[in-house]
């Protein structure tokens, strides 16, 4: 909220009155940090975690107001290197402590503000919602954050009408385990209920069962933390359909996405319940001296050079954060909780990878490739357990194996009347269904005939495979039964029981794939025919080229334009991938983005739309993750192993310049956030961060949902839910994954196309469904009409 600059006279940060808009996120760094980077070779300091040294912003340190050193790389097993810039004290005289004391005195005038204001707007929130709400809580997990929002909500409201809830993942960094102890025992000294919750299963279960979790298939946190936070509360509450309002402590400047919450949301973090975010517009200056000035706990993991304390080995730690990781907790800690080696071991296990040298083990864990699995072909033992076909209106789906019973899961469908031999009528929305059953050998066949293609045929097929993957899969990790809003899913001894008093509202069904553990294991049905991803050779297309060409249009390539032979190869590509010429002739798309301007974000987006149909930003679209940095090594082990070195980098090297040239595309898109460096006029990268569309114009994404039906075989009617599903095969590409959209930002953009737009689009959100409907007489050029 507050600006903040460092203070040379106590060595700590000094808040400002001025607004903030963009947080460097400074911290402070203990001697723990600096005996693990090595610092310890060039400075004199006391071994003393009393008070910090210095400050770092991301990878650079600053002592006393001045940059004095930063570090560059880092991985799982390699140290970041060290880069010296001067000398924190002359003549090699030891480090001072920041004198905190006094930092808090002089930030104590803005700090107070801030904090009256956030206790009182936390105060107004609860009156305002406990009428509406069964249970406050805060949602504890340990980190700086969470031990803020606590202090804050204890002293907003009485210590009688809120929980404190800590979801145990099994997976917390050893020292979270100490808070926790510490903060439990302070509650009941204050007299606040302090919850635990954990899952049935073991993380080194689960991840064996699931494979480890990656950066587009993070079961863990529904697994262990959302799901047995639910079923917890329900128990407590005595309500199934309990309404709670958790306190967190996200802050909007933690990341890109988080920066798009708003202070009180509904099914933002947990589907169905309300979530309070007090010190949402709070940086880490304010914090850390809030933190400061009341005396609250530090995680030791901080002091460790962890800038989060989540889950020790997680799929979205920067490579650095995984040095620290590895260094302090990779055998077992007496704190409690499981090491590094556990993780990294069962990762090893279950990679479908195989490694001839321990240096490529190495390597592997290095670069984080495990992070970037999207299916279960990089698991060594992943395997399809349900076979889907539909040929000729009719519907066959074979079940190898029965993990769980389907005659439970079919209940969720629609009403079931059995007609002997296990065959079924199953009565979906007023229309009966005749699924046959059939035994064999190998499996049970499961067959149904379908004489039409309308919505409701298709929404049957799909909770029909749902119910089947789930009965083939499930182990009971309890999503669906998090899910059921009713209480009526349950699980005894491994089975399932589906209480006859179901009202198949399907929430169960709302699951990535209907099933977690059958997603993670989803083998691919083949690669999409688009051409080599190696498209644009190592040079990319660059904004400068292409506005060459909008100069002088088709007198273009007879024309002395300055660029060499590969170039203009690569330059005739990209304009004929984007749709603005054909055949090397001009378009009437091209004329639309002529109007609009090429300089323009918007013509950008409009190119970007039809380029996510073209292998190079296609592959980048649908491997990347929003708020994810990718370093080089990376993004070549994502590239897989049946493409040559020389290959993979001319593609890595295309993107960097790709990203850099054209700033529509990389920064203000969100497509390719480059941190790179120039050495002797050349381009060195660093890191590719995948973020968003920050202000997206509801014209094109207009036009991106008509690319999508065209493309899905005139698929004109379907749910939001369905676009923001990534997972589902489909030959059209949502613009929710294209530019990096959340459901509240496209429930705001179809709302307004709705009521702008009828002659094209109708959508409508209440009582939690969503229906999208597109005009199926208009088409993806008659949107371009609207530039």
């Amino acid at each position: 909220m507050y600006a903040y600059t460092y203070d040379k006279q106590t060595g700590g940060l000094l808040l400002t009155s001025s607004p903030l808009a963009f947080s460097k996120e400074p911290r402070p760094v203990y001697y723990k940090e600096l005996d693990i980077l090595g610092f310890d070779r060039y400075w004199d300091y006391s071994k003393n975690d009393m008070y910090p040294y210095m400050w770092a912003e991301a990878n650079n340190y600053y002592y006393r107001g001045r940059k004095i050193a930063q570090t560059k790389g880092g991985s799982c097993y390699t140290a970041p290197e060290i880069v010296i810039l001067e000398n924190p004290e002359p003549n090699g005289e030891p480090l001072r402590f920041v004198d905190i004391p006094a930092m808090v005195e002089k930030n104590k005038g803005i700090l107070d503000g801030l904090v009256q204001d956030t206790i009182k707007k936390t105060y107004n929130i609860y009156e305002k919602y406990k009428n509406k709400v069964d249970v406050f809580y805060v949602a504890f997990s340990g980190g700086k954050d969470s031990v803020v929002a606590l202090d804050i909500v204890q002293r907003a409201l009485p210590h009688n009408s809120f929980a404190v809830l800590f979801g145990d993942t099994g997976m917390e960094f050893p020292d979270t385990y100490t808070v926790i102890d510490q903060i439990e025992q302070k509650c009941e000294e204050d007299g606040i209920k302090f919850l635990k919750s954990k899952s049935r299963y073991s993380p080194e279960y689960t991840w064996r069962k699931f494979g480890p979790p990656s950066q587009t298939m993070r079961w863990c946190c529904s697994v262990h933390k959302t799901t047995p936070q639910i079923l917890l509360l329900r128990k407590v509450t005595r309500n199934s359909h309990f309404r709670g309002m958790a306190f967190t402590g996200i802050r909007g400047d933690e990341s890109i996405s988080r920066s798009e919450y708003d202070d009180v949301s509904l099914g933002e973090k947990v589907k169905g319940q309300y979530s309070c975010h007090p010190i949402l517009e709070w940086n880490s200056a304010e914090l850390f001296s809030y933190i400061f000035e009341r005396g609250l706990i530090i995680n030791e993991t901080y002091k460790k050079g962890n800038s989060r304390a989540g889950c020790l080995v997680c799929p979205l730690a920067a490579s650095k954060n995984m040095f620290f990781k590895e260094k302090s907790y990779a055998h077992k800690s007496p704190n409690g909780g499981l090491s590094t080696k556990v993780f990294n071991d069962i990762i090893i296990e279950t990679t479908a990878k195989e490694f001839s040298t321990p240096s490529a083990v190495k390597e592997f864990m290095n670069i984080g490739g495990w992070k970037a699995r999207r299916s279960g072909k990089e698991l060594s033992f992943a395997k399809t357990l349900c076979i889907e076909n539909f040929e000729k209106g009719i519907l066959t789906i074979t079940i190898l194996a029965q993990s769980t019973d389907w005659r439970q899961w079919i209940k969720t469908v629609g009403d079931i009347t059995y007609l002997g031999d296990e065959n079924v009528e199953i009565m979906y929305e007023g229309f009966p269904y005749i699924v046959t059953h059939k035994k064999t050998t190998t499996g049970e066949v499961f067959t149904v005939p379908i004489a039409t293609n309308t919505k409701r045929d298709i929404y049957f097929m799909s909770a029909l495979k749902t119910i089947f993957r789930k009965s083939a899969y499930c182990i009971g990790c309890g999503v669906c039964q998090a899910n059921c809003p009713n209480g009526f899913i349950s699980f005894h001894d491994g089975n399932v029981e589906i209480d006859d008093k179901c009202v198949k509202c399907r929430k169960c069904h709302e699951i990535d794939y209907g099933c977690l553990l059958a997603n993670s294991m989803r083998l691919p049905k083949g690669e999409k025919k688009m051409g080599s991803v190696d498209r644009y050779g190592n040079m990319g297309v660059e904004y400068e080229w292409v506005k060459k060409y909008f100069d002088k249009k088709n007198e273009f390539w007879s024309s002395a334009h300055g660029l060499g032979t590969n170039m203009v190869k690569y330059l005739r590509s990209f304009l004929n991938d984007s749709g603005v010429t054909e055949k090397g002739k001009f378009t009437a798309f091209g004329a639309v983005i002529d109007r609009i301007g090429i300089d323009s974000v918007v013509a950008w987006a409009l190119l970007v739309c039809n380029l996510s149909y073209t292998s190079e930003y296609n592959w980048w679209i649908k491997n990347t993750v929003v708020d994810q940095t990718y370093t080089t090594e990376a993004i070549l082990s994502m590239l897989g192993d049946d493409m040559s070195k020389n290959s993979k980098s001319h593609i890595v090297s295309a993107y960097k310049n790709i990203f850099i040239s054209t700033p529509q595309v990389g920064k203000d898109l969100g497509l390719g956030i480059c941190d790179y460096e120039i050495r002797n006029g050349r381009r060195y990268l660093n890191s590719i961060t995948r973020g968003s569309w920050q202000s997206p114009d509801p014209r094109v994404i207009l036009y991106s949902l008509y690319k999508f039906a065209e493309e899905c075989g005139g698929y004109y009617q379907f749910t939001l839910g369905r676009l923001l599903n990534h997972e589902i095969d489909s030959e059209g590409v949502s613009p929710t994954e294209i530019f990096g959209l959340n459901r509240d930002q496209m429930e705001k953009l179809l709302t307004g196309l709705s009521v702008n737009y009828p002659e094209f689009i109708n959508a409508s959100f209440t009582l939690d469904l969503d229906n999208i409907t597109l005009r199926s007489e208009k088409t993806s050029q008659d949107v371009l009409m609207l530039f």
